[in-house]
């Protein structure tokens, strides 16, 4: 089963996403709280739903308004849950708490033509609402409708009774004067003691009534709470160019994807994300690249996307091609190794080993940034050579980022970082001098973050000079550097 920490969610950008949602009620916020991924003998669950959502999605241009309307009911929802529990348990409700499943009720009338409107459209099989009429009729016998809850006079003859006699009790207290009013004031007392027996005699036989109702009730909640997530999915799928995947045995095939909090953030500097594409499938892959050139980028991105995936969402892509997964396990940098009381590198290996024990249940996406970059480069080198060569006879799609040399010719796909290979360096440094700014920053402008397949031999990449050349590292240095690429 997929289970994703909350430090791994903010790394690869989906506790971004999942902010991001405006979910109206509280079944939709709980959703999202506990977003639930799909496991691969749910596969046609999750058909289904990525269907659904696909309509809702490509409905936006006609159905916004409607989508609209739908969350404004949706917000009114108050969770009447721990009620409905406390009644399906024996309790007699109060008066608030019946107020508040009546005022469920009349939501849940309200909400089922307008999404009985939307699901001509839509056609939201996996989402049903039950009629609230026999329910409503046990809390509202007039058929007033109103919004508030009160017991009528006739709901016996004996309230009827005491109300009368609590009635003409008031009426003497009026109009009498000061000396017999204590008398009527205890009379009337003893009289509304007797109105709150027989009141709560009723509410147990309305809680009675309603009991049979309960199941349905819940199953009322839990459509609310699908139907609100499910128009949050298409309008983030409007959002960001949501698209759904093909469901495949084995491959995993990415064209044009963006991570949306990295694209945003781009964004909001005038930049603009670099779509990534990729295609593999069992065994490793290696990604390879200049340190400042977008690996993590690009691993993050893949993560994102198949979580989206296996959430039910349309994924953030051109297309996609993506198999169902037991499990996705992530090992990126900043590990809090320290908590550990061990070195980096040994924290690292102990993340490595408990990853793997998970990997080799199913199969599954392990992801790898930068593996054994806690000790020195020959030894580090030798052991991510070992892991590529190992993950090779996995059931499984290993990812890993490296910048260590011979990791990739050990790995069944190899791709590599763009980076700074179609810029010229000259170029670059006349635009330094021109425009006095932060010398990084202007690199990053011209840095290509996507991939491209490495087919054969790949020759060592030379972002890293480039950067150097660019920044104006002295020369004398540069000249060693250059000898030894030579």
């Amino acid at each position: 089963m997929i289970s994703i920490g909350f430090e791994d969610q903010v790394k690869i950008g989906l506790r971004y996403i999942l902010d991001s949602l405006h979910t109206s009620s509280p079944f939709g916020t709980e959703r999202v709280r506990k977003l639930r991924f799909y496991a691969p003998d749910e596969r046609e669950a999750l058909e289904a739903e990525l269907s659904c959502t696909e309509r809702a999605a490509n409905a936006i241009g006609t159905l916004r308004p409607l989508y609209e309307k739908i969350m404004l009911v949706l917000c009114q929802l108050k969770d009447v849950r721990g009620s409905l529990r406390r009644l399906s348990e024996g309790a007699v409700l109060d008066h608030v708490e019946l107020f508040e499943i009546k005022g469920f009720l009349l939501r849940i009338a309200d909400l089922i033509p307008l999404f009985d409107r939307m699901n001509e459209t839509v056609q939201a099989e996996t989402i049903a609402f039950t009629d609230p009429t026999d329910a409503l009729n046990v809390l509202d016998p007039e058929g007033t409708r109103s919004r508030g809850f009160y017991i009528p006079d006739g709901a016996t003859e004996k309230l009827r009774a005491i109300r009368a006699e609590k009635k003409r009790q008031e009426a003497r207290l009026y109009a009498a004067p000061d000396a017999e009013k204590d008398a009527i004031r205890s009379e009337r007392t003893r009289v509304c003691a007797e109105e709150e027996t027989e009141e709560r005699a009723i509410r147990g036989t309305m809680c009675g009534r309603l009991l049979p109702h309960v199941s349905e009730m819940l199953s009322d909640a839990d459509a609310a709470g699908h139907l609100d997530l499910l128009i949050q999915k298409a309008l983030f799928a409007a959002a960001y160019g949501g698209v759904r995947p093909e469901i495949t045995e084995g491959a995993l095939e990415l064209r044009d994807m963006v991570n949306p909090e990295l694209a945003d953030l781009l964004k909001a500097k005038g930049r603009a994300f670099v779509p990534v594409s990729i295609a593999i499938d069992r065994g490793a892959t290696v990604i390879t690249g200049a340190n400042m050139g977008g690996k993590s980028v690009a691993m993050k991105t893949i993560a994102l996307n198949v979580l989206l995936f296996h959430a039910g969402f349309l994924v953030c892509a051109g297309s996609a091609r993506l198999p169902m997964l037991e499990c996705v396990r992530m090992l990126f940098d900043d590990a809090q190794s320290m908590q550990s009381g061990l070195s980096g590198f040994g924290s690292e290996i102990v993340r490595f080993n408990d990853a793997l024990k998970e990997v080799e249940n199913g199969f599954s996406l392990l992801l790898l940034d930068e593996l054994a970059r806690g000790t020195n480069p020959d030894e580090g080198a030798l052991i991510v050579q070992a892991v590529t060569q190992y993950l090779n006879g996995l059931n499984a799609i290993s990812i890993l980022a490296t910048h260590y040399d011979g990791v990739a010719e050990h790995a069944r796909f190899h791709y590599q970082i763009i980076g700074l290979r179609d810029v010229d360096p000259d170029a670059i440094r006349s635009e330094l001098s021109a425009v006095h700014e932060d010398g990084v920053a202007v690199i990053a402008r011209h840095m290509n973050y996507g991939l491209y397949r490495v087919e054969g031999k790949a020759d060592c990449p030379k972002d890293a000079l480039h950067i150097c050349r660019m920044l104006s590292l002295k020369p004398e240095i540069l000249e060693r550097i250059e000898r030894e690429y030579r």
